[in-house]
């Protein structure tokens, strides 16, 4: 009998560590690359193990998103699931040594990705505040008194006499905490904290939805966060330290149509800094970006075959009266995707299959933001903006192209009779305001810049320009 217990302990202890050992190897970081439709998107997962439990964090640093939370993490047999719920994420591998090959399937598109043990790095961020700090640093809250939600928001005052200046800091698209927070790098707190010691007070905020934040971001259009915009600056004009007369917005790409927006119906602002911002309508600019990527994959008769369908698709969709359609317009969408696909590259066609990318494509494109997003005229608003207004560009900007952009923004003024604008692009700065070799997304987060200092220099200097 003793022999028997001792042979079982022996045993199980053989197993546990056997099993332990095993456990460990799927421990780490995993790094791989989905290719989508001609490009490449880096996925990263962190695994980790507590109490017999996986837990895991998923990066995806080509689309500027980090520590995201998974769902569920279960290993066994070799065999790694990972779950994103709320992403609609479910990557499945099979692990051999240091490589897991696997599936990663997003909203019922399924693409191969193979993921291979790396080093967890740490982002260099040199520009990155760090305390103490030589003003005073507050968290707030204001209310967009019209949609009864409350955001919250930080406000960095210089020290010392009242009456400072201030800005308000507007964050391009996406779900966009109060510091832009985009591939490990933070520019609204980088400009904050610049412009702050320059004597300048900066209010920055989560998007409605966001952080810390009331409302829901996923109903939300480019019109909604203008009013959310217009709440903050209500806002400081309630603040004893600052003066109401010296109030301007900084608004970095679609915050760049959200200034104008807000200045053309509040006179008393005093100026507007426009990084990015569109000087061409919605769908021009979505055309442009698509154009930008087909670059890759298709050649100038394809790219221009598939035009008038996107075109048509941005069209119809465009005049929706209703969220989903009607039955007629859904299926008059389904047979235009069913034609886009159809037009797409080879090696597009070969990696998702035709049903999962009307799917798929469907959801993103029918978004209120994206509907509302595309029927954008900034000029609408530029026409009738009299206060000064500053609008810069990157020269390698991939997102918004800085000529067309920035030609249609100083066309928009000159109708106004707006006399006091100045229009400036920057050699090699990218989206970001880094500078770069490409332009490219893939590329932020590589670059340990978060923003060129002499765009912080010519931002403070123009500022101060007019408030003085």
């Amino acid at each position: 009998m003793k022999l028997i217990t001792k042979s079982i302990i022996s045993l199980t202890v053989s197993l546990l560590s056997v099993i332990g050992l095993f456990s460990q190897e799927i421990i780490g970081t995993w790094q791989g690359k989905l290719k989508v439709q001609g490009t490449e998107l880096v996925v990263v997962f962190h695994i980790e193990t507590q109490d017999a439990e996986y837990s895991s964090l998923m990066d995806s640093p080509t689309q500027g998103a980090f520590g995201i939370p998974t769902t569920k993490t279960t290993f066994d047999n070799g065999k790694l699931e990972i779950v994103v719920t709320n992403l609609g994420i479910f990557y499945q591998g099979t692990l051999h040594n240091d490589t897991i090959t696997g599936t990663f399937n997003q909203g019922g598109m399924p693409f191969p990705l193979t993921l291979i043990r790396t080093e967890k790095k740490e982002a260099v961020r040199p520009q990155e505040p760090k305390a103490p700090y030589p003003y005073d640093v507050e968290e707030i809250t204001f209310t967009n008194t019209k949609e009864k939600i409350t955001l919250s928001a930080t406000l960095t005052l210089p020290k010392g006499k009242e009456n400072h200046p201030a800005v308000i800091l507007i964050a391009g698209s996406g779900p966009n905490d109060r510091d832009e927070t985009v591939f490990g790098h933070k520019p609204f707190w980088v400009l904050a904290d610049y412009l702050t010691r320059q004597g300048i007070a900066v209010l920055r905020y989560d998007k409605r939805g966001v952080g810390e934040s009331e409302g829901e971001y996923f109903l939300a259009t480019t019109q909604d966060f203008a009013e959310d915009a217009e709440a903050a600056f209500n806002y400081l004009k309630t603040r004893k330290e600052i003066d109401p007369s010296k109030i301007g917005l900084i608004g970095h790409s679609e915050g760049g149509v959200i200034a104008p927006i807000v200045a053309a119906i509040n006179n008393d602002l005093k100026f507007a800094v426009l990084m990015a911002g569109l000087g061409v309508n919605g769908t021009e600019l979505v055309l442009q970006q698509h154009h930008h990527a087909f670059d890759k994959t298709l050649t100038k008769e394809e790219k221009e075959k598939i035009n008038p369908i996107l075109i048509d698709i941005y069209s119809n969709v465009s005049n929706w009266t209703e969220y989903a359609g009607s039955e007629e317009e859904r299926n008059h969408l389904k047979e235009e995707l069913s034609m886009l696909w159809q037009n797409l590259a080879p090696e597009i066609q070969g990696e998702v299959q035709k049903e999962a990318f009307i799917k798929k494509t469907t959801a993103n494109i029918i978004s209120p933001w994206f509907r509302h997003f595309l029927k954008i005229n900034p000029s609408e608003y530029l026409e009738k903006l009299s206060l000064p207004v500053l609008a810069i560009n990157g020269e390698n900007d991939t997102q918004v192209a800085y000529q067309s952009n920035l030609n249609g923004i100083e066309r928009a003024l000159k109708k106004a009779n707006n006399k006091d604008y100045t229009i400036k692009s920057y050699p090699h700065l990218n989206h970001l305001f880094q500078e770069s070799s490409t332009g490219e997304i893939g590329e932020y987060g590589e670059i340990e810049q978060t923003i060129s200092p002499e765009v912080l220099s010519d931002i403070a200097t123009w500022i101060k320009q007019q408030v003085k």
